[in-house]
Protein backbone atom coordinates (compact mmCIF):
# COMPACT_ATOMS: atom_id res chain seq x y z
CA UNK A 1 0.00 0.00 0.00
CA UNK A 2 1.02 3.67 -0.84
CA UNK A 3 3.56 5.50 2.00
CA UNK A 4 0.52 7.94 1.70
CA UNK A 5 -1.02 6.43 4.76
CA UNK A 6 1.47 5.26 6.77
CA UNK A 7 -0.23 8.02 9.48
CA UNK A 8 -2.95 5.19 9.31
CA UNK A 9 -0.72 1.72 9.22
CA UNK A 10 0.71 2.81 12.41
CA UNK A 11 -2.62 3.16 14.01
CA UNK A 12 -3.24 0.23 16.61
CA UNK A 13 -5.13 -2.75 14.66
CA UNK A 14 -8.33 -2.89 16.49
CA UNK A 15 -8.31 1.27 15.32
CA UNK A 16 -7.42 0.22 11.56
CA UNK A 17 -10.39 -2.28 11.60
CA UNK A 18 -12.87 0.14 13.22
CA UNK A 19 -12.28 2.32 10.57
CA UNK A 20 -11.88 0.44 7.15
CA UNK A 21 -14.88 -1.59 8.85
CA UNK A 22 -17.22 1.65 8.46
CA UNK A 23 -15.71 3.05 5.38
CA UNK A 24 -16.28 -0.59 3.57
CA UNK A 25 -19.62 -0.52 4.68
CA UNK A 26 -21.09 2.86 3.73
CA UNK A 27 -19.50 2.79 0.32
CA UNK A 28 -20.32 -0.33 -0.64
CA UNK A 29 -23.74 0.03 0.42
CA UNK A 30 -24.25 4.08 -0.67
CA UNK A 31 -21.49 3.87 -3.27
CA UNK A 32 -18.79 6.53 -3.77
CA UNK A 33 -20.95 9.70 -4.53
CA UNK A 34 -23.67 9.42 -1.74
CA UNK A 35 -21.37 7.17 1.04
CA UNK A 36 -20.90 9.93 4.16
CA UNK A 37 -17.74 10.31 5.79
CA UNK A 38 -20.12 11.90 8.51
CA UNK A 39 -21.64 8.11 8.70
CA UNK A 40 -18.04 6.60 8.35
CA UNK A 41 -16.81 8.81 11.61
CA UNK A 42 -19.72 7.90 13.59
CA UNK A 43 -19.80 4.16 12.62
CA UNK A 44 -15.77 4.33 13.56
CA UNK A 45 -16.07 6.55 16.78
CA UNK A 46 -13.37 9.10 15.40
CA UNK A 47 -13.75 12.86 14.31
CA UNK A 48 -13.73 13.94 10.83
CA UNK A 49 -10.18 15.99 11.52
CA UNK A 50 -8.53 12.50 12.36
CA UNK A 51 -10.22 10.67 9.18
CA UNK A 52 -8.73 13.27 7.25
CA UNK A 53 -5.67 13.54 8.80
CA UNK A 54 -5.08 9.65 7.94
CA UNK A 55 -6.97 10.14 4.38
CA UNK A 56 -6.13 13.67 2.89
CA UNK A 57 -9.73 13.41 1.08
CA UNK A 58 -12.78 10.99 0.48
CA UNK A 59 -10.94 9.88 -2.92
CA UNK A 60 -8.01 9.28 -1.05
CA UNK A 61 -10.32 7.57 1.41
CA UNK A 62 -12.20 5.76 -1.62
CA UNK A 63 -8.59 4.59 -3.18
CA UNK A 64 -7.25 2.84 -0.21
CA UNK A 65 -10.03 0.66 0.26
CA UNK A 66 -9.83 0.03 -3.69
CA UNK A 67 -6.03 -0.99 -3.17
CA UNK A 68 -7.10 -3.11 0.29
CA UNK A 69 -9.25 -4.95 -1.54
CA UNK A 70 -7.65 -5.76 -4.87
CA UNK A 71 -4.88 -6.67 -2.54
CA UNK A 72 -7.02 -9.34 -0.53
CA UNK A 73 -8.83 -10.76 -3.39
CA UNK A 74 -5.16 -11.97 -4.86
CA UNK A 75 -3.49 -13.15 -1.52
CA UNK A 76 -6.51 -14.35 0.22
CA UNK A 77 -8.94 -15.49 -3.00
CA UNK A 78 -6.71 -16.02 -6.15
CA UNK A 79 -3.46 -16.76 -4.62
CA UNK A 80 -4.74 -19.60 -2.07
CA UNK A 81 -7.09 -21.06 -4.74
CA UNK A 82 -3.79 -20.73 -7.02
CA UNK A 83 -1.89 -22.83 -4.50
CA UNK A 84 -4.41 -25.33 -3.97
CA UNK A 85 -5.17 -26.48 -7.50
CA UNK A 86 -3.80 -29.66 -7.74
CA UNK A 87 -6.43 -31.50 -10.41
CA UNK A 88 -7.62 -31.69 -13.67
CA UNK A 89 -10.93 -32.40 -12.49
CA UNK A 90 -13.38 -29.16 -13.25
CA UNK A 91 -15.77 -29.81 -11.11
CA UNK A 92 -13.72 -30.34 -8.09
CA UNK A 93 -11.97 -27.42 -9.68
CA UNK A 94 -15.36 -25.67 -9.37
CA UNK A 95 -15.41 -27.11 -5.44
CA UNK A 96 -12.06 -25.84 -4.44
CA UNK A 97 -12.54 -22.38 -5.80
CA UNK A 98 -16.61 -22.28 -3.70
CA UNK A 99 -14.43 -23.92 -0.46
CA UNK A 100 -12.22 -20.83 -0.97
CA UNK A 101 -15.43 -18.38 -1.17
CA UNK A 102 -17.06 -19.65 1.53
CA UNK A 103 -13.78 -18.67 3.70
CA UNK A 104 -14.07 -15.53 2.63
CA UNK A 105 -17.32 -14.97 3.05
CA UNK A 106 -17.33 -16.32 6.53
CA UNK A 107 -14.63 -14.30 7.76
CA UNK A 108 -14.91 -10.93 5.47
CA UNK A 109 -18.10 -10.10 4.69
CA UNK A 110 -17.65 -6.51 4.36
CA UNK A 111 -14.42 -6.90 2.11
CA UNK A 112 -16.43 -9.23 -0.11
CA UNK A 113 -19.35 -6.38 -0.33
CA UNK A 114 -17.41 -3.72 -0.64
CA UNK A 115 -15.42 -5.33 -3.92
CA UNK A 116 -18.45 -6.58 -5.46
CA UNK A 117 -19.80 -2.98 -5.75
CA UNK A 118 -17.36 -2.48 -8.57
CA UNK A 119 -19.68 -3.90 -10.79
CA UNK A 120 -23.24 -1.83 -9.36
CA UNK A 121 -24.38 -0.02 -12.42
CA UNK A 122 -23.17 3.97 -11.25
CA UNK A 123 -20.24 3.12 -9.51
CA UNK A 124 -17.85 1.72 -12.65
CA UNK A 125 -17.05 5.65 -13.04
CA UNK A 126 -15.50 5.72 -10.31
CA UNK A 127 -13.32 2.30 -10.12
CA UNK A 128 -12.88 2.62 -13.84
CA UNK A 129 -8.74 3.32 -13.07
CA UNK A 130 -8.92 -0.41 -11.34
CA UNK A 131 -10.38 -2.10 -14.48
CA UNK A 132 -7.60 -3.48 -15.72
CA UNK A 133 -6.56 -5.11 -11.76
CA UNK A 134 -10.02 -6.67 -11.66
CA UNK A 135 -9.60 -7.74 -14.89
CA UNK A 136 -6.65 -9.39 -14.41
CA UNK A 137 -7.62 -11.02 -10.59
CA UNK A 138 -10.72 -12.35 -13.00
CA UNK A 139 -8.69 -13.95 -15.56
CA UNK A 140 -6.46 -15.56 -13.16
CA UNK A 141 -9.60 -17.57 -11.35
CA UNK A 142 -10.71 -18.37 -15.32
CA UNK A 143 -7.13 -19.59 -16.09
CA UNK A 144 -7.55 -21.99 -12.90
CA UNK A 145 -10.74 -23.12 -13.38
CA UNK A 146 -10.36 -23.23 -17.26
CA UNK A 147 -6.80 -24.52 -18.36
CA UNK A 148 -6.15 -27.86 -19.29
CA UNK A 149 -9.04 -29.64 -18.28
CA UNK A 150 -9.31 -33.13 -18.15
CA UNK A 151 -12.17 -33.77 -20.57
CA UNK A 152 -11.82 -38.17 -20.83
CA UNK A 153 -13.95 -37.86 -17.24
CA UNK A 154 -16.53 -36.03 -19.39
CA UNK A 155 -19.56 -38.85 -19.90
CA UNK A 156 -19.36 -40.50 -23.81
CA UNK A 157 -22.29 -39.35 -26.11
CA UNK A 158 -22.03 -35.49 -25.81
CA UNK A 159 -19.32 -33.68 -27.42
CA UNK A 160 -16.55 -32.73 -23.98
CA UNK A 161 -16.59 -29.28 -24.58
CA UNK A 162 -20.19 -29.00 -24.61
CA UNK A 163 -20.21 -30.60 -21.55
CA UNK A 164 -17.94 -28.19 -20.40
CA UNK A 165 -20.45 -25.30 -21.64
CA UNK A 166 -23.02 -27.37 -19.53
CA UNK A 167 -21.89 -27.62 -16.54
CA UNK A 168 -20.63 -24.06 -16.40
CA UNK A 169 -24.11 -22.17 -17.19
CA UNK A 170 -25.44 -24.88 -14.31
CA UNK A 171 -22.81 -23.94 -11.86
CA UNK A 172 -22.44 -20.11 -12.48
CA UNK A 173 -26.03 -19.57 -12.00
CA UNK A 174 -26.33 -21.47 -8.82
CA UNK A 175 -23.27 -19.79 -7.47
CA UNK A 176 -24.54 -16.50 -8.67
CA UNK A 177 -27.27 -16.87 -6.54
CA UNK A 178 -25.96 -18.20 -3.25
CA UNK A 179 -23.28 -15.51 -3.24
CA UNK A 180 -25.69 -12.71 -3.98
CA UNK A 181 -28.08 -13.91 -1.14
CA UNK A 182 -24.61 -14.10 1.45
CA UNK A 183 -23.61 -11.05 0.36
CA UNK A 184 -26.94 -9.21 0.54
CA UNK A 185 -27.16 -10.63 4.20
CA UNK A 186 -24.07 -8.37 4.67
CA UNK A 187 -22.47 -11.75 6.90
CA UNK A 188 -24.13 -14.40 7.89
CA UNK A 189 -22.57 -17.10 11.30
CA UNK A 190 -19.85 -19.10 10.06
CA UNK A 191 -22.44 -22.35 10.40
CA UNK A 192 -25.22 -20.77 8.02
CA UNK A 193 -22.44 -19.97 5.43
CA UNK A 194 -21.00 -23.45 5.35
CA UNK A 195 -24.82 -25.20 5.68
CA UNK A 196 -25.39 -22.70 2.29
CA UNK A 197 -21.94 -24.09 0.42
CA UNK A 198 -23.25 -27.51 1.61
CA UNK A 199 -25.84 -27.67 -0.60
CA UNK A 200 -24.34 -26.35 -2.74
CA UNK A 201 -21.62 -29.25 -2.55
CA UNK A 202 -24.13 -31.72 -2.81
CA UNK A 203 -25.60 -29.98 -6.59
CA UNK A 204 -21.79 -30.42 -8.10
CA UNK A 205 -22.15 -34.08 -6.63
CA UNK A 206 -25.63 -34.60 -8.62
CA UNK A 207 -23.53 -33.15 -11.47
CA UNK A 208 -21.14 -35.17 -11.73
CA UNK A 209 -23.62 -37.98 -11.44
CA UNK A 210 -25.31 -36.59 -14.97
CA UNK A 211 -22.08 -35.61 -16.91
CA UNK A 212 -19.36 -38.02 -16.19
CA UNK A 213 -18.43 -41.75 -16.69
CA UNK A 214 -19.64 -44.00 -13.83
CA UNK A 215 -16.56 -44.39 -12.47
CA UNK A 216 -15.61 -40.65 -12.46
CA UNK A 217 -19.14 -39.89 -11.15
CA UNK A 218 -18.53 -39.33 -7.21
CA UNK A 219 -17.39 -36.29 -5.81
CA UNK A 220 -14.76 -36.29 -2.84
CA UNK A 221 -16.09 -37.32 0.83
CA UNK A 222 -16.19 -34.40 3.06
CA UNK A 223 -12.99 -33.68 5.15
Amino acid sequence: MSGQFDAFHALEPEKKERIINAALDEIAQKGFKKASTNTIIEQAGISKGMLFYYFGSKEELFDFLCEYTIEFAKREYVGKFASQLKTRDFIERCRSLAEKKSEVLSNYPKIIKFYESFFIPGNEVYFSKYSDTIQEIQGSVRSGLYDDIDYSLFREGIAPEKTLIYIRWLTERYEKELTDKLIDAGGMPRGDVEAAFGDYYEFLADLKKAFYNDKEGEIRDEV
